[in-house]
This record gives C-alpha cells, sequence and structure tokens, in this order.
C-alpha cells in the first residue's frame, strides 16, 4: 500500500467515524427526553431483537446514511468533507431512499471498531435476506430513524436543524 493509499484510507476511516459520532449524537439527544426514549425502546419489544440490539442497528443505520449520502456528493463533484458534514440537515439525512444495498458503498475500504463493524454485518445480512422478514427489519429501522429525526426537528422547531447543531446540544 502507499503512503497516499495509506492516508486515503486513513481518512475515510476517520470520516466514517464522524458519521458514526454525528449518528449517535442523533439519539443521545433525542433520549434526553425520557418518555421519547422509553416509546422509542418500547417499539422495539415486538421485533424479535432485544432494544440494545436495536438501538445499535438503528445508530449503525444513520451512520451508513451519512456515509453514503458523502459518497453520493462526492459522486456528484461536490464533495462533502468533514465540515459538509456536520452542516447536513436531518431532514436530508432521511430525505432519500436508496436502495439498502447502496448504503455499503465504499464501506470494504473502511475497517470500523468491532462492534460496529458486528452491527453492519448484520444490516448487510439484513438487506440480502430472501425471506423478506430482514427487509421489514430494515424499513421498521429505517421508520425510527425517521421518528427520532422528525422529533427532534418538532422539539427545536427547527426543520433545518443541522448535525452541528445536534452535537452542540451534548455541548461538542
Amino acid at each position: 500500500m502507499t503512503d497516499s493509499a495509506g492516508e486515503s484510507a486513513g481518512a475515510a476511516d476517520r470520516f466514517w467515524e464522524k458519521c458514526v459520532a454525528y449518528g449517535d449524537a442523533v439519539f443521545d439527544v433525542h433520549d434526553q427526553v425520557a418518555w421519547q426514549r422509553d416509546r422509542r425502546t418500547e417499539m422495539y419489544e415486538g421485533w424479535r431483537m432485544t432494544a440494545p440490539m436495536a438501538d445499535r442497528l438503528s445508530r449503525t443505520l444513520l451512520a451508513l446514511r451519512l456515509y453514503a449520502l458523502s459518497l453520493d456528493d462526492a459522486a456528484a463533484g461536490r464533495p462533502l468533507g468533514e465540515g459538509g458534514l456536520a452542516e447536513v440537515t436531518l431532514a436530508r439525512a432521511v430525505a432519500e431512499r436508496p436502495w439498502p444495498y447502496e448504503l455499503f458503498a465504499g464501506l470494504d475500504a473502511l475497517t470500523p471498531d468491532a462492534p460496529r463493524a458486528a452491527d453492519v454485518n448484520t444490516l448487510r445480512l439484513l438487506t440480502y435476506d430472501e425471506v423478506g422478514r430482514g427487509a421489514h427489519t430494515l424499513a421498521r429501522l429505517d421508520a425510527g430513524i425517521r421518528t427520532v429525526t422528525g422529533r427532534l426537528t418538532e422539539r427545536y422547531r427547527n426543520p433545518g436543524l443541522t448535525l452541528r447543531e445536534v452535537r452542540r446540544v451534548l455541548g461538542g
């Protein structure tokens, strides 16, 4: 591997970690209101998975959406970069509904931490599940993300709420 390839891989990993951090921040800010957190975790009870697993998958799915959004912008000649990622609105993060398999583009070049890598692999299995239950679970996770982002834009009365503003609520 050349130095520039190594630097590129390192930059991609750092960008992925930013996507993960922003995804986590969205859920952490949402969960500051106890009844909304409780309602979200109660929703997971009928899903044949534990609430912690559903929470991790939801956070990872949002990070995947953000990463895919950045790849789409780069392909269109408008690379987001770390500063641009901070300015992405929650509405934009969930506006497009890419095919689930499109969310994994470019991830082979990344080396996420072990727990997050396991969540990515679980989401991949759900994506390529031929029986159909996986697609149903993905749709539920996606709907949960939309609910969380919708509640935040309502809570802060800001339809243009950005990822940077969400992080600020956490003091970051």
